[in-house]
């Protein structure tokens, strides 16, 4: 498979509709956009607006469930070279990730849209922050994201089918799941267990370069 260049967007020059097709932009004026389409169900208009704060309820008014758990992470995330080739991407079937940089700075995210198996012809990668952050759907494939220039603080909560890592065997939503206690996955701690992987040693081909 030959290598798929991949111009860097800004995510502030982007629509809402047009992002749609990977997640939600966060951050943005909902004033901004009219209609309704994924993730964004509800025409918002302001709640609450005066002098003081201007405030949206119930963006994505999430339905309750018995299943779905709701764990608030972190990341740091580190430089990668621009124009390194990226071979590999993953994806979370069962699980919302909502990603916002802090201390005014931004970071890189390659993503590409829900399907079996990630298309390079689809992907597209976005600069974002320091304004805004996403949240990325079901389904959604992505790379993991990384700096434009040092070390880059990432807030992470997720919401969905998250299981209780109980072993190196977890047991959740009616199946067992490997989970090898080490490194990656530690007891009590929740895990997107519905995941999968793609490209160079997970099988067949993905292979991404951003460009200016």
């Amino acid at each position: 498979m030959a290598v798929v260049d991949v111009k860097l967007e800004k995510l502030s020059e982007v629509s809402m509709r047009d992002f749609s097709t990977f997640g939600r932009i966060i951050g943005r004026d909902e004033d901004t956009e009219e209609g309704k389409y994924e993730l964004h169900p509800v025409d918002a208009k302001p709640a609450v607006e005066n002098s003081m704060i201007k405030a949206y309820w119930d963006l994505i008014p999430f339905k309750d469930n018995k299943e779905d758990r709701f764990s608030m992470g972190m990341l740091f995330v580190y430089p990668k070279p621009i124009g390194e080739v990226l071979n590999w991407t993953e994806v979370h079937y069962e699980t919302y990730e909502f990603f916002f940089p802090l201390g005014g700075k931004q970071f890189i995210f390659v993503l590409a849209p829900k399907s079996k198996i990630p298309e390079a012809e689809k992907t597209r990668a976005f600069l974002i922050g320091p304004n805004e952050g996403v949240l990325l759907n079901k389904g959604t494939w992505h790379y993991p994201p990384f700096a434009i220039d040092g070390p880059t603080p990432v807030l992470m909560p997720r919401f969905g089918k998250l299981g209780e890592v109980t072993g190196d065997v977890t047991e959740a939503y009616g199946k067992k799941w490997e989970t090898p206690v080490g490194n990656r996955y530690f007891k009590g701690q929740l895990h997107a267990l519905k995941t999968d992987y793609y490209g160079e040693g997970y099988g067949g081909e993905y292979k991404i370069r951003i460009i200016l």
